[in-house]
């Protein structure tokens, strides 16, 4: 199993927008926090890999991530069902971890469990915990 934790806000991967420069259509991410995030994460990923000794998986594996938000001054729920979303959360972090190469690609998920709360409720901060295990 490889598994860390990765210290920061987390950050959705969602839209991207279109821009013409130079007579060629270029994509940008929407959210422009996104590349530094997924740099994090991807930082994190490789050192957990060179510590565990983990070999790039091209088998089947179950992912656990843990998404630790900040609390708002005041929040609607005792819950984070708020923005941003647990899909976008966990795309930002997968294409991470295949740049990591954590894996081969994510296809490799076959079952993943996804959470989501807000900070201080076990004392945590925010980021998110990641766990992947081979099948």
């Amino acid at each position: 199993m490889l598994d860390f934790f990765v210290e920061g806000t987390p950050v959705p991967q969602g839209s991207k927008n279109a821009y013409v420069r130079g007579g060629r259509a270029v994509l940008v991410d929407a959210n422009p926090r996104l590349k530094s995030w997924r740099a994090l994460v991807r930082e994190a990923a490789e050192d957990a890999i060179a510590d565990a000794g983990w070999e790039m998986l091209d088998e089947p594996c179950h992912v656990y991530l843990g998404f630790t938000m900040p609390r708002p001054q005041r929040p609607q729920w005792d819950v984070p069902a708020v923005k941003p979303d647990l899909d976008k959360l966990t795309r930002a972090v997968f294409d991470a971890l295949t740049d990591a190469r954590v894996w081969k690609d994510d296809s490799r998920v076959v079952s993943m469990e996804v959470t989501k709360k807000y900070e201080g409720e076990d004392g945590e901060v925010p980021g998110v915990w990641v766990e992947v295990t081979p099948k």
